[in-house]
């Protein structure tokens, strides 16, 4: 990977966590919070774009440049072009704050500018991780305490992957210093050694820079050479028929192992993954036990995933924050 960083190694632990099998019977699907909701599909009305939450207008005065960039990426997965002209009014700042913003994206590769039209440069792009952060953030904090509240109080060792809803699940578990987590996230560890008490172990690997996680034959070794209690991972689509699949084919071998090695396996994932396929496959729908997500997922999407013999839990979400929804790709 060109530009890449290569981190050495690292396995600070002087004894290995005993394997015992830790197994806990299927949860009650039908307890997880408020009934699934559908999202509702973009209106058609021409020159009008609706905002993050719920339909309404984006108005905000005081957010950061990440922020502003995830919202503009929304948009884009909801139509093809937006009008430069009307972004102002949508997100709530001036014209020049707009055009430093599409600046920095387009320098980043994000979208393609032409004749006061912005479009995405690609189709559903894996977004930085800086970005995904700030999408569906409510829904992802819940859904980190929830799956964290899955592995029991008691001396475990924890697969945890990188990406921002696996982020959630850090700030849950930071606290527990009965647990020793391998992760091959770097944000991951950092949150998990805010507290110092849980023992983390960073596995070795090439960072990507997307996802600011760490990929290649390094963590491979580093997962392998481990036998875990639970392994909790995020993913970018859920499919019955597809499984579980990722945007990128490095960290989907990453997911992978680490799913192979646990005795019990977790997904999470907000609502706005259920029903989307990506190129890399993670894993046969049959090969996790329990999804977390949150109570906008789609009901017939969660009835035939169900039906595989999955266990859905479902976390209540307010009413006034509905989660983004991507376009497949």
């Amino acid at each position: 990977m060109s530009g890449a960083s290569t981190f050495a190694f690292l396995d600070t632990q002087d004894g290995r966590a005993g394997e015992a099998v830790a197994r806990t019977d299927r949860r009650d699907t039908g307890s997880g919070g408020a009934a699934p909701l559908r999202g509702q599909a973009p209106g058609p009305h021409s020159g009008t774009y609706p905002g993050p939450h719920s339909g309404t207008e984006a108005r905000m005065n005081e957010t950061t440049r990440d922020t502003r960039i995830s919202t503009i990426l929304t948009l884009l997965t909801q139509r093809a072009e937006l009008q430069v002209r009307l972004l102002p009014a949508v997100l709530g700042v001036s014209g020049p704050t707009v055009r430093r913003d599409l600046a920095a994206m387009e320098e980043r590769g994000l979208i393609r500018r032409s004749y006061g039209r912005i479009a995405a440069a690609r189709r559903s792009p894996e977004l930085p991780v800086s970005l995904r952060r700030s999408q569906n953030t409510e829904a992802k904090r819940r859904i980190g305490a929830l799956a964290s509240s899955l592995v029991p109080s008691r001396p475990l060792t924890l697969a945890l992957s990188g990406g921002s809803t696996a982020g959630f699940v850090a700030r849950s578990l930071a606290g527990r210093s009965d647990l020793t987590v391998v992760t091959n996230g770097l944000d991951t560890a950092t949150v998990l050694t805010e507290r110092q008490a849980a023992k983390v172990v960073v596995t070795g690997g090439t960072v990507r820079p997307l996802s600011n996680d760490l990929v290649g034959r390094p963590a491979e070794r580093t997962l392998r050479s481990y036998r875990f209690d639970y392994a909790i991972v995020g993913v970018d689509g859920i499919s019955p028929v597809a499984g579980f699949t990722q945007y990128s084919s490095d960290g989907a071998e990453i997911d992978r192992v680490m799913l192979e090695q646990a005795t019990r396996r977790i997904v999470v994932a907000d609502s706005s993954k259920l029903g989307q396929v990506h190129r890399a496959k993670v894993a046969d729908i049959d090969s996790v036990h329990t999804v977390v997500t949150d109570s906008y997922a789609n009901t017939d999407m969660v009835a035939k995933l169900r039906g595989t013999g999955l266990d859905m839990v479902l976390v209540a979400i307010p009413s006034s924050v509905r989660p983004h929804r991507r376009r497949s790709s």
